[in-house]
């Protein structure tokens, strides 16, 4: 009896394995339904918030007199959270995969500043610009997945350990992010996804500060636990949460932990989003996720000649 319960307990431990492994963080794959390349985020705990150590760190390294001004408040409190394992949009949703989305869904889009790019070859590594919420989890509903949880985008941009920025810990400067010059005036608007290859994520993610907004799944609410909770009380529960910061409100949100948030039916120029999708169990067994694999080369040779032909410049001055 004694064997066979250990038999027993040894095929439950060894079924938990099989369905539990996992490809190396950053494995890039190209999703099927709109040609996105998504880096992997592997399950696990992670470092989320900050304290006021952190709150204090960030606003010296930004320049400002004190973290209040970011309100950097409403990240606290800094604690271990988990995350199961999912694939991100390695860039935020361009105007290209915006407009093919428009044309098969036949949904007329009010994103007007994504639509005024449509037939500019050159403007198509923009990013989709004018998202509501809505349009948001619509483009995701068409191409099954989802927008990013607070968490998910977080684990994305910061790694595990508990690093202020997607780089690590040392002070941001403008060739990282798509934010312009430390205490200089902004950028006239957003620019091409992927421009700045050295603000890389641990996972391969890139603009996961600066350039758009990100809408997120959720509300604003604070945190459990957050001491300054009051302070948001009369806000909260109204936001969508946005992550991410944007070009247009500068160095106040160039750091990894920054919430902000719209009304769910509010949106600018300077808001965006990516999206996340959790495989199935089974996935990374299968010639789907072989076939998802080998056309990553294609995709980014695409990617690369819409760069060449994009340059480095921004849009258009609103």
């Amino acid at each position: 009896m004694k064997k066979l319960l250990a038999k027993i307990a040894f095929m439950i431990v060894t079924v938990s394995i099989a369905r539990t492994v996992e490809p190396p963080a950053g494995t890039t794959i190209v999703h099927p339904a709109d040609g996105a390349l998504m880096v992997y985020v592997p399950a696990g705990e992670f470092i989320m918030g900050l304290n006021e150590t952190d709150a204090e760190t960030v606003a010296e390294h930004l320049g400002f007199e004190s973290a209040d001004i970011l309100w950097a408040w409403e990240a606290y409190p800094k604690r271990t959270v988990y995350v199961g394992g999912f694939f991100i949009d390695k860039y935020e949703v361009t105007v290209k995969r915006w407009h093919r989305y428009v044309k098969v869904s036949n949904n007329e889009s009010k994103a007007r500043h994504a639509v005024r790019h449509y037939d500019k070859p050159h403007e198509q590594l923009l990013p989709a610009a004018s998202i509501g919420w809505e349009e948001a989890r619509s483009y995701c509903s068409w191409t099954v997945k989802a927008l990013p949880s607070e968490a998910q985008w977080e684990k994305a941009a910061r790694g595990t350990d508990g690093r202020l920025y997607p780089w690590g810990n040392t002070a941001p400067t403008e060739a990282l992010a798509w934010f312009g010059p430390k205490g200089g005036p902004t950028p006239p608007s957003y620019t091409h996804v992927g421009s700045f290859p050295d603000g890389v994520s641990p996972y391969g993610a890139l603009d996961m500060l600066g350039n758009q907004y990100e809408w997120t799944s959720e509300w604003g609410h604070p945190y459990p636990g957050n001491p300054m909770a009051n302070k948001m009380r009369s806000y909260a529960a109204k936001n969508g949460c946005l992550r991410g910061g944007s070009w247009h409100h500068g160095w106040a949100g160039y750091y990894a932990a920054k919430r902000f948030g719209f009304l769910p039916d509010e949106t600018h120029f300077h808001v965006g989003f990516r999206t996340v999708w959790e495989p199935g169990t089974g996935y990374f067994e299968s010639a789907a996720f072989k076939r998802d694999q080998a056309t990553v080369s294609a995709r980014e040779a695409e990617i690369a000649k819409l760069r060449e032909a994009a340059g480095t410049q921004s849009a258009e001055e609103e």
